[in-house]
């Protein structure tokens, strides 16, 4: 029987036997007289109507009962189901409760799918989990014990993976709190889970680092590569560029400055990149001693090249 047609184990058409349905007498009788019944009176009739066939509601809604939610919950989603079944049956539409069935179940499991999960795998892994819940009780009361996936992938018509995979999923369905006992041991939960790693923050710590590296000139680069990768000396990186000791020092002294600044976003530096920064405006050409160089309208970082003589450039 198709899936919309059974409550687990319980099939429509044991439903109806259970209430009185079989011989179209009963619950649809008297919901087919709802639509006969004159507007003023149909208050009234609905709620005996509904009221008369909530046993049905509270049977189906027990199916599901043992899932994590109260069962007072699902006899209100059960109900709920009912008054759309009630509302939305139409005589045509052949017996009430083969339509009833399926509308309250519906309900039942849309509710335990989207409220009940405390992880939500895709729809059709949850409807398929719930069957097998429902298919795995069954073979438990009919074999006296648990039943195997290939059992289990028999009964509900579907491959063994896909069974092995809804009951993977069933684990994620209720929430194991971090106070309670796990295992044979006493101890909370939450002293048996590990302790932060705290690799985890030196790893965030070095994209930081790697990409405030790439904001610096290539000679900044390359010392601090030498210095801080390489292991060399200040004296060795010196003879390497051939520059002194004491520039190599003030390099890095300046560059590691930046680096910090710009990696706590707090020094006064931190908002401008290193590389952006201009370095201080050289000494213009062919000025020396007390002699001053020709003013200029232009800015010095704006000035074309310096010019002696006949105008040559240099």
């Amino acid at each position: 029987m198709a899936d919309g047609d059974s409550v687990g184990d319980v099939t429509v058409t044991e439903t109806e036997q259970c209430a009185g349905d079989t011989d179209g007498d009963g619950p649809t009788a008297r919901v087919r007289a709802l639509a006969e019944t004159t507007a003023g009176d149909r208050a009234a009739a609905r709620a005996a109507v509904i009221e008369s066939l909530l046993p049905l509601a509270d049977r189906l809604a027990r199916r599901y009962r043992g899932l994590g939610v109260p069962l007072e919950d699902l006899r209100q989603v059960a109900a709920t189901g009912l008054i759309k079944s009630v509302d939305g049956y139409r005589p045509q539409l052949g017996r009430f409760i083969a339509y009833a069935v399926p509308t309250i179940t519906g309900e039942l499991r849309r509710y335990l799918r989207d409220r009940a999960w405390a992880v939500r795998p895709p729809r059709r892994l949850q409807e398929l989990a719930l069957r097998t819940h429902h298919a795995a009780e069954a073979l438990c009361a009919r074999l006296g014990r648990l039943p195997s996936v290939t059992e289990l992938a028999d009964s509900v018509g579907e491959p063994v993976e896909q069974v092995g995979h809804a009951m993977a999923a069933f684990r994620a369905y209720m929430a194991v709190s971090l106070d309670g006992a796990a295992g044979e041991t006493d101890a909370p939960l939450v002293e048996q889970l590990p302790g932060a790693d705290p690799g985890i923050d030196a790893v965030v710590d070095r994209l930081a680092l790697a990409e405030a590296l790439t904001t610096l000139p290539g000679r900044e680069q390359a010392i601090i590569r030498m210095r801080f990768l390489d292991e060399l000396t200040q004296q060795q990186i010196a003879a390497k560029l051939g520059i002194s000791q004491a520039h190599v020092s003030g390099i890095l002294s300046r560059t590691l400055h930046e680096l910090r600044d710009l990696l706590s976003a707090e020094g006064p530096t931190a908002t401008v990149p290193p590389a952006q920064r201009r370095p201080p405006a050289a000494r213009p050409c062919g000025a020396h001693g007390n002699r001053r160089a020709p003013r200029s309208s232009q800015p010095a970082y704006g000035r074309g090249p310096c010019r002696r003589g006949g105008g040559r450039a240099h």
